[in-house]
């Protein structure tokens, strides 16, 4: 049999080289089209702060031994909640629930999760096994979730998303924010504010300032002024610092109206 015309040979040899180019391509383009699907699942991130008092703490002695007395029930958050996306009932797949820790007026580490297309998430007693609070997300890629006591106990509970990202509280800058029931007032240096229920406001340093006084007032039943805290903000480019106001969840607390300082690394 004789061999293929020069022309035949030629374009054979074209094809040759064309399919691997072509293959090459097609694997390109897969790639960056699944490289282009993973990135659009935006994930965010999610951290408690529940805010109140604890119980007194009390020792009884017993068999000659001094013995710590548990806390009233209900008078702490749950130690251990599952975070899960709210879905609908009739959903045929359900996010997975991610285990978060607990400590009244410490922040809890971070979760993180895809972006729910409904932003709105539900926080199981683990121990219990029942809900403890649904509440939704902050527009932000992170949410600071404030939970405070309510009632009796802490299924008794309110909540407040707040925007957890590095933009929500700027460098040179710092944050208070009011839980309580009631207004506060607010002394920034040689300014004066008024802050809402459940508003919180960025406060900034002066252009090379060190620190800045910082003086925050509820009106007793008197309608007298009275301070709930009194201090100097230090600033500096390291630290976020914020305030957090609530009412005190004791009879016999110092003052009705708290406030916890917050000072976390940038």
């Amino acid at each position: 049999m004789t061999g293929a015309p020069a022309w035949l040979a030629g374009n054979m040899m074209k094809v040759k080289r064309w399919m691997p180019l072509r293959a090459m391509a097609l694997l390109i383009g897969w790639m960056s089209l699944a490289g282009a699907q993973e990135a659009a699942v935006e994930e965010v991130s999610l951290r408690v702060l529940p805010l109140g008092n604890r119980a007194p703490f009390t020792q009884v002695i017993r068999d000659g031994a001094r013995h710590e007395v548990d806390p009233p029930e209900g008078s702490l958050p749950p130690r251990e909640v599952a975070v899960g996306i709210v879905v609908p009932d009739d959903a045929k797949t359900k996010p997975e629930e991610k285990l978060m820790r607990l400590r009244l007026g410490e922040v809890s580490g971070a979760i993180r999760m895809p972006r729910p297309e409904q932003p709105v998430v539900a926080l199981r007693d683990q121990e219990e096994n029942k809900l403890w609070l649904k509440q939704g997300l902050a527009a932000a890629k992170s949410t600071l979730l404030v939970v405070w006591r309510s009632g009796k106990t802490w299924e008794e509970n309110r909540s407040l998303a707040l925007d957890d990202s590095p933009e929500a509280v700027p460098a040179g800058s710092a944050r208070v924010v009011n839980v309580a029931e009631v207004e506060v007032k607010m002394i920034w240096g040689k300014q004066r504010y008024r802050l809402l229920p459940g508003k919180s406001v960025v406060l900034r340093y002066p252009d090379g300032s060190k620190g800045v006084s910082l003086e925050i007032l509820y009106t007793d039943k008197n309608g007298e002024l009275r301070p709930c805290l009194s201090t100097t903000a230090e600033a500096g480019p390291a630290k976020r610092r914020q305030w957090f106001v609530y009412r005190a969840d004791r009879a016999d607390a110092r003052t009705p109206i708290q406030v916890l300082p917050l000072a976390e690394n940038r």
